[in-house]
């Protein structure tokens, strides 16, 4: 045993220390349930556990043409991708797989390489989470019929399952609490609408202007490239630099945890507090949002069923099932950065 420990167990050394034939431990390592006893099935998992046995994934692809392994293609690193990804890792471990992270940073060149790796590869399907930059990645990807779930449906193509909240509907609820605490001056703010489904959000938002007679003013809406991502940095030099036109708003709808956090610290550094000076609603539910001061009214996303979800549903693509989209449902936590106008 102290020899076959000390190089790469192999299915016969398994067969060798149990004393069955390879026949017999690959039916247990399949999961078979057929020619062998519970006997039979103890033994061969003791062995495999005594020998730290690791199946052979290069071996194994080649004898089911899979490679066991898919792609989580996100914009960038952060809380809520990680999130989504947890739940993407639960669901493929509990599956057999494995999960790669592709990041591209908003740099279309590495969107190009990390597509080009997927397809090399030939993993087995991705999965794709916000945006990309260039769509025809997303062509790439179904011309090599590469398996594809998409979370948050950011291009119409109904061949492609996707994985969602109903955007606009939860949007329109957030900006509509803000008008029911007596706010008339509710501004806009984001990443750029192309982006995730930013649109969805911003029409929301004008729909709840509309049903409660409020004109939409463009002034009040602050959308800027340099929302994207998790640089804070340019996020609050944005708002600093906008500061006079946002302090026309008495209240902000804005599309994420990060930027609102961002607008918080800002307004602070200003002299306008929250909720007294200006109510804020971010978007996403991260955990910061509950531990900073004031705590942050959200609109809460169920960003691991997310992932969990959007893994099953690439199951059943890679193995050709039936398959629909999902739409799982978000929620408005209201926390201490909302308050009634000062007026009311």
């Amino acid at each position: 045993m102290k020899n076959i420990k000390n190089n790469r167990v192999t299915i016969k050394d398994i067969a060798k220390y149990s004393g069955y034939s390879i026949a017999t431990v690959s039916r247990v390592l399949n999961d078979s349930g057929t020619f062998y006893s519970e006997e039979t099935y103890r033994k061969v998992k003791k062995a495999i556990s005594d020998l730290n046995y690791q199946p052979d994934a290069i071996a194994r692809g080649l004898k089911t043409r899979k490679t066991y392994n898919i792609a989580f293609i996100e914009p960038w690193n952060s809380e809520f991708f990680a999130e989504i990804f947890s739940g993407i890792q639960d669901a493929a471990n509990e599956n057999g797989y494995s999960v790669s992270i592709f990041i591209s940073n908003f740099d279309k060149k590495q969107e190009d390489r990390n597509i080009n790796t997927v397809l090399s590869n030939r993993l087995d399907g991705v999965i794709m989470a916000s945006a990309v930059l260039d769509t025809n990645n997303v062509e790439r990807l179904k011309a090599q019929n590469i398996p594809l779930v998409i979370i948050e449906k950011f291009i119409i193509d109904k061949d492609i399952p996707t994985i969602s909240i109903k955007n606009l509907k939860i949007s329109k609820q957030a900006v509509n609490y803000l008008i029911s605490l007596g706010h008339k001056n509710v501004g806009f703010m984001g990443e750029p609408l192309e982006v995730g489904k930013v649109d969805s959000r911003f029409r929301g938002y004008k729909k709840a202007l509309e049903d409660n007679s409020i004109s939409f003013n463009q002034e009040l809406v602050f959308v800027d490239e340099k929302f994207r991502g998790e640089k804070f940095g340019s996020s609050y030099d944005y708002i600093v630099s906008n500061i006079e036109r946002i302090k026309k708003c008495n209240a902000l709808f804005i599309t994420s945890d990060k930027i609102a956090v961002t607008v918080i610290k800002a307004l602070k550094n200003h002299g306008i507090s929250v909720p007294e000076g200006m109510s804020i609603i971010g978007f996403d539910g991260l955990e910061i949002s509950r531990f900073i001061n004031p705590a942050l009214t959200t609109v809460v996303q169920p960003k691991y069923e997310m992932g969990y979800e959007a893994m099953k549903l690439l199951l059943k693509v890679i193995n050709g099932q039936p398959c629909e989209d999902v739409e799982l449902k978000a929620e408005l936590l209201i926390g201490d950065s909302t308050g009634k106008a000062m007026n009311v």
